[in-house]
């Protein structure tokens, strides 16, 4: 069973392609962490499509002016999880995290949490 397949309701959704969903994270990193994840059941980015793998670089760059030019966030960090590293019961996904200045996400230590204008991301989507 693959909860992204079988466990996001149609709710959770906050964006949404013909090949793509965009949910909020549900353990996030950081305020307004995101998955950009595939409705195929791929295990690996290099099995998409070409015209799949474009489509998900426009969602990627999409997010990422929202982000950065719309909210101010100081930046975005984009990471893949792809075949034998994704959690059992997954399938291909992105997180999309937005990041703030001297939010210590790289360092040894834990995450700084900051506040994130999901209201605001939200309505800058459509």
């Amino acid at each position: 069973m693959c909860i992204f397949c079988d466990g996001i309701k149609k709710e959770q959704i906050i964006y949404e392609t013909e090949h793509f969903k965009v949910v909020f994270d549900i353990d996030p990193e950081q305020e307004g962490h995101m998955l950009l994840i595939s409705k195929h059941h791929y295990m690996n980015y290099l099995d998409l499509p070409d015209e799949i793998a474009f489509e998900l670089i426009h969602i990627e760059r999409k997010m990422i002016r929202i982000l950065e030019d719309e909210m101010n966030i100081y930046g975005v960090t984009l990471i893949r999880n792809n075949g034998r590293v994704m959690d059992n019961g997954t399938h291909f996904h992105e997180h999309i995290i937005p990041r703030y200045k001297d939010d210590k996400f790289w360092s040894k230590k834990e995450t700084k949490p900051m506040t994130f204008d999901f209201a605001l991301f939200l309505s800058l989507l459509s």
